[in-house]
């Protein structure tokens, strides 16, 4: 097993009071609520949480505000399927946290079931009997999503989701060697690992506005993108310090830092949040050379502009709104191992009936128009 890191007392885990972070405006969707418990329907209808303690520990990551923040412009009938991914997300993410080796979890036979969820589409027959449970809300998931993106977007998030599944493999090798990475392959494994990619893409499906794929794929919108996802995960590695210390977890930005710069890990904070603020001053860059590209473009669409401007508010709103949530969340004030689930059986084949044999979380919520 991983032994712990000892954790220091007086470790100062926010940005300073005149950072360039909380320039930014919080945002806040009115759904935050009716997310609250859908995730937990999502979670209670396909059994993906352990035990009454665990499942009050979802309560209390309060996922519904992190979506509600980050998502300002979430359209209410587009809710389910967005809890539903959160859910999936959070859950598959704390059941490899336990995982020693990529081999004992049958990393890549998983990782393929989960992809093969994708590529069934609205209207088809439902997985098979033996697919696991996480595997089968996913599926659920991903058909209220792809019916309503074009197939650019859906190869997109697909490529995204692949890479946050692969991330798993090479976090559970460090864990099994006590490997901290070094700093330039951390860089390059953190966006894929923190799940930021898909969860970006999903901005333009929760406002129902989708960026054209030719300015998506601009120089300026993608150091947007790559400069908001690394201001998230890194954050995010800070905030979650003191549980990663805890359980003996390797793989984080803070670790990679202080073993690079032989600093103290005080230091090494500090040196995450000046580097968040050169990566928020490079996003406003990019947004002022992509503002001058889409006013000089001829042909381009009002409604594609009202798109690429949401998705650029989006992007702000993650990154401000993903600081607000861990304050919030008990996922890491309260420093513990506790974990959503310990069961590899929701990520290989069972048989019986599925959970999913009753109305989804979706159907109840409704079809997303």
């Amino acid at each position: 097993m991983t032994m712990p890191h000892p954790v220091p007392d007086d470790l100062r885990l926010l940005p300073g009071p005149d950072h360039i972070l909380y320039r930014l405006p919080p945002r806040m969707s009115p759904y935050q609520a009716d997310l609250e418990l859908l995730i937990l329907d999502w979670a209670d209808r396909y059994g993906l949480v352990d035990s009454p303690r665990a499942r009050q520990r979802l309560a209390d990551t309060h996922l519904g505000e992190l979506i509600a923040r980050c998502y300002p412009h979430l359209r209410a009938e587009r809710l389910a399927p967005l809890a539903g991914w959160f859910t999936w997300a959070f859950v598959i993410d704390d059941l490899y946290d336990g995982c020693e080796s990529a081999e004992a979890m049958g990393h890549t036979r998983t990782t393929l079931r989960t992809l093969a969820a994708f590529s069934l589409r609205s209207g088809e027959p439902s997985p098979a009997r033996d697919v696991p449970p996480l595997t089968v809300e996913l599926t659920e998931v991903w058909r209220a999503l792809a019916v309503q993106q074009s197939p650019q977007w859906q190869l997109r998030f697909i490529t995204h989701m692949g890479q946050f599944l692969d991330a798993f493999h090479y976090e559970a090798v460090n864990r099994e060697h006590r490997h901290i990475p070094s700093l330039g392959c951390y860089t390059q494994l953190r966006r894929a690992s923190g799940g930021i990619t898909p969860s970006l893409d999903l901005l333009e499906f929760a406002a129902g506005l989708e960026v054209p794929s030719l300015f998506y794929e601009s120089e300026q919108l993608r150091t947007m993108v790559n400069r908001a996802a690394d201001v998230v995960v890194w954050v995010n590695d800070v905030l979650s310090l003191k549980k990663e210390l805890v359980i003996g977890e390797v793989t984080n930005g803070v670790l990679a830092v202080s073993r690079q710069l032989c600093c103290g890990i005080q230091d090494a904070i500090d040196h995450v949040y000046r580097r968040v603020a050169r990566d928020i001053r490079a996003f406003l860059r990019a947004e002022e050379s992509l503002t001058t590209l889409c006013g000089s473009w001829h042909g381009l669409r009002q409604a594609d502009r009202v798109a690429i401007s949401a998705f650029i508010d989006g992007m702000k709103a993650w990154m401000r709104g993903n600081l607000e949530w861990a304050l919030n969340s008990h996922r890491y004030s309260e420093v513990d191992t506790l974990r959503l689930t310990d069961n590899s059986a929701l990520l290989n084949p069972r048989s019986g009936p599925h959970p999913s044999a009753a109305p989804t979380a979706t159907e109840q919520a409704g079809d997303p128009c």
